[in-house]
């Protein structure tokens, strides 16, 4: 990571614009490009989808008609008064297809409305069947199977007067059959059959199927397969799936051998056969795939977009500050004839318009240089005879912090940086109140003072509820009781000594809690400390306040009223811990009247 970061600001700004544009372009272009084709790819399937489904319901329609248009066939002919006399005569013909009738007799007549539902393209063969021993047939292939014809009868006479369906696989052949009646007493008659080729329903599904690419499926009342285009299609074995299907239309997305499809079904409200058709997610993902390639094409030609528009725009910001710096460059070198364009509105322009008055400002200081030389002298002479302020301590201070940044000495500085803060806090700042924020930044100075001066020996850490933040609390209150911590309870350690500052509400209170692990302080120690404003063996180095431990205690008592608390646990050899508990409503009260204590030093 570090590498990374010294990588990136070594490198020149245009780059650096240039790569900044191009990764936050390239995230917005990605993601928005991302989300945009997730939406049309779900709204292209979803329109699939329900193409797919219209093609499945178009189908539906035209089967649906065809077997409609052969059950109004039985209709027309189970109630022809012919049939009607033919199914309750006593002497019935008996025929199997092959004998002549006569053009008038009821048996031709028969025969002539048998034709008229029989066309050899899709049906094999016609049949009526009376109970009373009637027997007319038609047969394309002179022959019928007895044991197909019985069991499609005998559903018939179950069904009640309603058409129902066989499928005879062997024979290729689905069998419709519906049971006749006598149209005066509902009494049962006979039996009007007929067996339509598999082939020519296939015939029918041939358009959905290749449109779709979908295995096509004609289920019957009881969700029987009575046709499968699909074949012997190993991948289709798996027929779990006809359980699924529920109410008279729908879809459903199934897994089969490892393949996903889209199950479209539609039930006649008619005949009650329901069409299915299969359809691989494949063949409805195929738009979504093309669309796919397409985005990727156009994210591909705008990313180039993006590095040729912002390597132009890099290259118009950069230039201008190319030259900017080439200018400074020679101004350093001591050439002061050197100035820059000044037309320009932007930034850059007012950028070297101030450049060129920085120039004009130092040719003229130069020569006044000159001329306080002589005044110099005195001003030396006087410095020489000044007492030592704090001011000049803090300019001495900057100095030697700017001396030792420039040497590279960052501990130095930071050294000298947290000497000088707490000498203002302690020196010049005036205020008695400040903020808690304050107050952590003086103990941070003086925490680095200390563990630079212990090494590893001394750590610290300070956790605050950022609520506090904005509190006033008395000047250099916690900060002496860290000092105290270090005190008396870090230097004379022969171990690593840890030491906590928290601070967080509880109970319309702030408390503050100070806690070291160190030698602790004796309880006679302790009470000496309660009642003076300082030990005299520690004077030489209290370097940032005055203020002792008693003399914290009666500043609280005085700025709040009695009503702030201080408490003191310590035990030999395991640490101390000192709580400090402020009332947030008085010291809130305080700051909104400005009642702080201003008279105390």
């Amino acid at each position: 990571m570090k590498q990374l970061k010294k990588w990136y600001l070594n490198l020149s700004i245009q780059r650096k614009y240039l790569y900044c544009t191009l990764s936050i372009t390239l995230v917005v272009l990605l993601a928005a490009s991302f989300f945009q084709f997730m939406s049309a790819s779900e709204t292209v399937t979803e329109q699939t989808v329900k193409q797919s489904a219209g093609v499945i319901n178009e189908l539906s329609v035209n089967l649906d008609h065809y077997f409609d248009m052969v059950e109004n066939s039985f209709e027309y002919i189970a109630n022809s008064s012919i049939v009607q006399e033919e199914l309750e005569s006593d002497k019935p013909y008996k025929s199997d297809g092959s004998e002549l009738y006569s053009y008038y007799s009821r048996a031709g007549q028969i025969r002539r409305l048998l034709l008229q539902g029989y066309t050899s393209i899709y049906i094999n063969d016609i049949q009526l069947y009376g109970y009373n021993g009637a027997n007319h047939l038609l047969s394309n292939d002179r022959g019928i199977n007895e044991e197909s014809s019985e069991i499609s009868c005998a559903m018939a006479e179950n069904a009640n007067g309603r058409c129902v369906y066989y499928n005879a696989v062997d024979e290729n052949l689905i069998y419709m059959a519906k049971q006749i009646k006598d149209v005066l007493t509902m009494e049962p008659l006979g039996v009007l059959r007929v067996s339509i080729k598999i082939s020519y329903l296939k015939k029918m599904t041939l358009t959905a199927q290749e449109s779709l690419s979908a295995h096509i499926f004609l289920l019957d009342q009881d969700n029987n397969i009575l046709l499968e285009s699909a074949g012997e299609n190993m991948d289709l074995k798996d027929q779990k799936w006809v359980d699924q299907i529920n109410g008279n239309s729908g879809n459903l997305w199934l897994d089969l051998d490892g393949k996903a499809y889209n199950l479209v079904y539609q039930t006649s409200s008619e005949t009650g056969l329901t069409v299915v058709g299969m359809i691989p997610t494949s063949f409805l993902q195929k738009t979504a795939r093309e669309l796919e390639k397409t985005t990727v094409m156009l994210i591909g030609i705008s990313i180039l977009l993006c590095i040729l528009l912002a390597n132009i725009m890099a290259r118009g910001i950069t230039r201008p500050i190319e030259k900017t710096s080439n200018a400074m460059k020679k101004f350093a070198k001591g050439d002061f004839s050197v100035r820059l364009p000044e037309g320009r509105a932007d930034e850059i322009g007012a950028m070297n318009l101030v450049f060129n008055q920085t120039i004009e400002k130092v040719e003229k200081l130069l020569k006044q240089i000159v001329e306080m030389e002589m005044v110099n002298k005195d001003i030396e002479f006087q410095a020489l005879q000044a007492q030592i302020n704090p001011h000049f301590l803090y300019n001495v201070l900057d100095t030697i912090n700017w001396m030792a940044r420039k040497k590279g000495e960052e501990n130095i500085c930071r050294m000298v940086t947290a000497i000088s803060n707490l000498m203002r806090a302690s020196i010049s700042n005036k205020r008695s109140m400040v903020r808690v924020k304050e107050e952590l930044k003086y103990i941070e100075d003086y925490l680095f003072i200390q563990e630079t001066r212990y090494g590893d020996k001394f750590t610290s850490y300070i956790e605050v509820d950022e609520e506090l933040n904005e509190l006033e609390i008395p000047k250099m209150v916690i900060q002496t009781l860290v000092e105290n911590a270090v005190v008396h309870g870090v230097e004379n350690a022969t171990w690593d000594c840890f030491l906590y500052i928290s601070g967080e509400i509880q109970d319309d209170m702030a408390v503050f809690k100070v806690k070291d692990d160190g030698v602790g302080i004796s309880a006679e120690k302790l009470e000496a400390l309660l009642k003076m404003e300082e030990e005299p063996e520690h004077k030489a180095e209290r370097t940032h306040t005055n203020l002792g431990i008693y003399a914290v205690q009666k500043r609280l008592e005085y700025v709040y009223h009695g009503k702030a608390k201080m408490m003191i646990t310590s035990e030999k050899e395991k640490g101390t811990l000192v709580v400090l508990e402020i009332p947030l409503k008085k010291a809130k009260e305080i700051m909104k009247d400005g009642t702080s204590g201003n008279d105390i030093g």
